[in-house]
């Protein structure tokens, strides 16, 4: 069954409108000698009542977000009490002061029809102003992501590339140069792949595909768990497969980043993933002082606009996932992510729509 979105409610405001319309001059129709002057008001209201229809219908074209659509729906409604609320208060003066009152369900059709109109042309563009903020700010930050990618992580690659080829143009007998300069090489072209990834997430670019979350989680957890003092502890799902990008790497890289951070002396962390029916769930524990309880609960990207749990928080929801934050039966805090489940069948008619 589908949820209903935004753009429905307007639809059906529009359509009760012109109902109403129909209906109302219907009725005069049977009762007056001549027909032009019901057909000139329901051509009046009952058009109005069409165009919010044509609006309601743009909006769900538009590709809006659920809550973007459901606020057009609110200034639509609004549009619609305000305008009608205003009409009527002039005829209840009318009538309390005794004027006589002229067919008065016409302009209130009339009202409810541009207010609804005004407020669904307001609604949208104050969205679309709202996503292109949104967007303008996400590219920055994805530029800023980015850099901090490629100048950081990839330099220390090819840094350990540049050191090794120098040992070996020295013949200094270091047989396992070529090997630790292909793996860092790898790494590099992995880290300039997940920057991509990242980006194109960000700006909302992204065409997610099968993920093997269990491979990305042993490829972070490997690399963190060489560190002197840390302790990393895994209990993995294998081939727990997500719908994501490549940028999926970045959620695990930044909560096992941020749980060694703030973890103990020696800080120990504990990841897991376990596949579901539906879903695929990453959690990451650790035992540091954790977070206060009035920031347990779902995490957004409002939460944490420059640090890395913001960028968590982002990317989840781009593969359609979520973020909550509790505490860890070690004492410290506890991040699930959980992602909707890779299903091919799904994939295929999310492709089969944006191609028509």
């Amino acid at each position: 069954m589908r949820t209903p979105r935004g753009h429905h409610a307007i639809v059906a405001l529009g359509a009760a409108a012109f109902l109403a319309s129909v209906v109302h001059h219907g009725s005069e129709l049977r009762s007056t000698p001549s027909l032009t002057g019901p057909l000139v008001a329901l051509a009046v209201d009952g058009g109005i009542a069409v165009a919010v229809v044509y609006a309601g219908r743009r909006v769900g074209a538009a590709e809006f977000s659920p809550s973007e659509e459901w606020r057009i729906a609110r200034f639509t409604l609004a549009g619609t009490v305000l305008s009608v609320a205003a009409i009527g208060a002039t005829l209840a003066v009318r009538g309390f002061e005794g004027r006589p009152l002229a067919e008065p369900a016409f302009p209130l059709l009339v009202a409810a029809g541009a207010g609804s109109l005004g407020g669904a042309i307001a609604g949208y563009h104050a969205a679309r102003q709202a996503a292109e903020t949104r967007r303008a700010r996400n590219a920055v930050r994805a530029l800023s992501i980015v850099n901090h990618l490629l100048r950081h992580d990839l330099r220390n690659d090819l840094t350990t590339i540049r050191g090794y080829a120098d040992l070996a143009a020295e013949g200094n007998g270091r047989s396992d140069a070529a090997d630790v300069i292909a793996q860092a090489a790898e790494a590099g072209v992995d880290r300039i792949e997940e920057a991509s990834a990242v980006a194109d997430a960000l700006l909302g670019d992204a065409e997610l595909r099968r993920i093997d979350l269990t491979d990305a989680v042993r490829r972070v957890t490997a690399g963190v768990a060489d560190r002197p003092g840390v302790t990393v502890e895994t209990d993995i799902d294998d081939g727990a497969a997500i719908a994501a990008t490549d940028g999926v790497r970045s959620i695990v890289d930044n909560l096992i980043e941020n749980a060694v951070e703030h973890g103990g002396t020696d800080p120990t962390v504990r990841v897991t993933v376990r596949e579901g029916e539906e879903t695929v769930v990453l959690t990451v524990d650790d035992d540091g002082p954790g977070l206060p309880p009035e920031r347990h609960g779902p995490l957004t990207a409002g939460d944490d606009d420059d640090g890395g749990l913001w960028l968590v928080a982002t990317l989840a929801a781009e593969y359609g996932g979520d973020v909550t934050v509790g505490e860890s039966d070690r004492g410290g805090a506890r991040f699930v992510v959980t992602f909707p489940r890779f299903d091919p069948a799904r994939s295929a008619a999310t492709t089969a729509d944006a191609d028509t």
